[in-house]
């Protein structure tokens, strides 16, 4: 969806029978960034729908792209640390398993980060969009930041609400069951420290990266274990090691695999960040392919070995206990 210099936007439907209309009017929409999708972002999702049905509406999920933080992370020239959770078509997945009727992925450019928030509100939510109800977090923020000009917040949202003529449902703070919040940023914490059990919690699902497999050195192949290799991109980087995976195919399939992500000491000096998986049971190519490949347990960290021979019995150590705990953690 992008607001163009006429104030128009273009929009898609995430659900079959949708495809090919108009955006329908009085939609019941979710608000916010949504990296991750995680437990607390379904409660956001779930005030949006539940009022759609209760009204008779279609709802609608909005969401950016690029992540607000990194669009003006790139204006200013900083160089930041990679830290998205999914990319779209991850998020696109995870809405229409919420039930949303469409998704609306914003382009964040010139334009739109441009609007205050009374615009944003006037503008994208009323004009446009013609929302009869807006669900979102406690802590969102919206329109055009300055000097003397706060950025929109959730009360905000509810006053233009009132102003605009629709409906709001702020929702509170998200913890789990030790008081601990539900967010992006707590996922990002737990991925950094290879807690990944805890990283699946507050998701509700595991981490998982897509991308093009594309050609490495063939050095896992000399070794008896041909890996398939991911540029990382703009993800973030969980705590360097080897892993317990599952991968997904194009074609659905989903198999049992063992992932580093490292530096590759022992073969790269330290000096080349890859991210490479073994895939059990995988007999024919899939370069060109775009994968997506699920963290489920941290086995070791990164190390450098004496030898390639030391590495080889390694990679057979780890594929071993990956398939072990694999078999006793089927899929739910």
């Amino acid at each position: 969806m992008r607001l163009n210099a006429e104030g128009q936007l273009e929009a898609y439907a995430i659900n079959e029978p949708a495809h090919g209309e108009g955006i329908p009017p009085n939609l019941c929409v979710a608000i916010g960034s949504f990296d991750g999708v995680h437990e607390g972002h379904h409660s956001v999702i779930a005030a949006a729908t539940e009022t759609a049905h209760v009204r008779g509406h279609k709802s609608a999920v909005i969401s950016f792209d690029p992540h607000p933080q990194q669009y003006f992370h790139n204006l200013r020239g900083i160089e930041a640390e990679p830290f998205r959770l999914m990319h779209v078509p991850q998020q696109l997945r995870a809405y229409e398993a919420l039930g949303a009727d469409y998704a609306l992925i914003c382009d964040f450019d010139a334009n739109l980060s441009a609007l205050s928030a009374e615009d944003f509100a006037r503008i994208i939510l009323h004009e446009q969009l013609r929302a009869s109800h807006v669900s979102a977090g406690f802590d969102f923020s919206f329109g055009k930041r300055g000097p003397n000009q706060p950025a929109g917040q959730a009360a905000d949202l509810v006053a233009f609400g009132t102003q605009f003529g629709f409906t709001t449902t702020i929702l509170e703070r998200q913890d789990d069951a030790d008081g601990n919040k539900l967010s992006s940023s707590a996922v990002r914490e737990a991925l950094q420290a290879g807690d990944f059990e805890r990283a699946t919690a507050i998701l509700g699902h595991p981490q998982a990266y897509m991308g093009t497999v594309i050609k490495g050195d063939q050095i896992g192949r000399t070794l008896g274990f041909p890996t398939l290799n991911v540029d990382l991109g703009d993800y973030v980087r969980p705590k360097y090691g080897v892993y317990v995976t599952r991968t997904r195919f194009e074609d659905g399939q989903v198999l049992g695999s063992v992932t580093n992500l490292g530096r590759r000491p022992t073969i790269a000096e330290g000096l080349s960040e890859r991210f490479e998986t073994y895939v059990f049971d995988l007999h024919h190519d899939v370069y060109g392919q775009t994968i997506e490949v699920e963290l489920l347990h941290y086995l070791r960290p990164d190390m450098k070995f004496s030898s390639l021979d030391e590495l080889k019995a390694q990679i057979a150590t780890d594929t071993d206990q990956a398939k072990s705990w694999l078999n006793m953690h089927p899929p739910k």
